[in-house]
């Protein structure tokens, strides 16, 4: 039974953040969760920033105060604390291939979807990166 009682930022609008949800609910655990409103740009708070100075969700905060970003060290660290029903694997052989998976559909399925938003909607504009890099006032498209 694992010691810590992790917290995880997360919003509804974020694909990745709903990638931990899903791992979450399939593991049958349960994590706190705290919403963060990407619309009002929460995620650029100054609150928000001492958790994750990237700016982006999910973030996963352990009682320590630790914080782990990005999908699949959030879902490592939850299979090895939670062990009893893995889903990453328990061979070798079964992990390698659930990692290859999980690459390929995030590089030829969730990075090609992420591009087309960026590009589409307004909201997005100008935010070549997610997180900290307002990529507005770079050199692209000047004379």
């Amino acid at each position: 039974m694992p010691i810590e009682t992790p917290l995880l930022y997360e919003s509804k609008g974020s694909p990745n953040a709903r990638r931990v949800r899903v791992f979450v609910a399939e593991k049958g655990i349960e994590i706190a969760q705290r919403a963060i409103d990407l619309g009002s740009r929460e995620q650029f708070s100054d609150a928000f920033q001492a958790v994750n100075p990237r700016m982006q969700v999910p973030a996963l905060q352990l009682a320590d105060g630790t914080v782990i970003t990005e999908v699949l060290a959030i879902w490592r660290y939850l299979e090895e604390t939670y062990p009893h029903k893995p889903l990453l694997g328990s061979t070798a052989k079964g992990k390698a291939l659930v990692t290859m998976w999980e690459r390929r559909a995030e590089l030829d399925g969730f990075a090609a979807v992420m591009e087309a938003a960026r590009n589409a909607l307004p909201g997005l504009k100008g935010r070549a990166l997610s997180g900290p890099h307002d990529r507005t006032d770079s050199c692209i498209g000047r004379a």
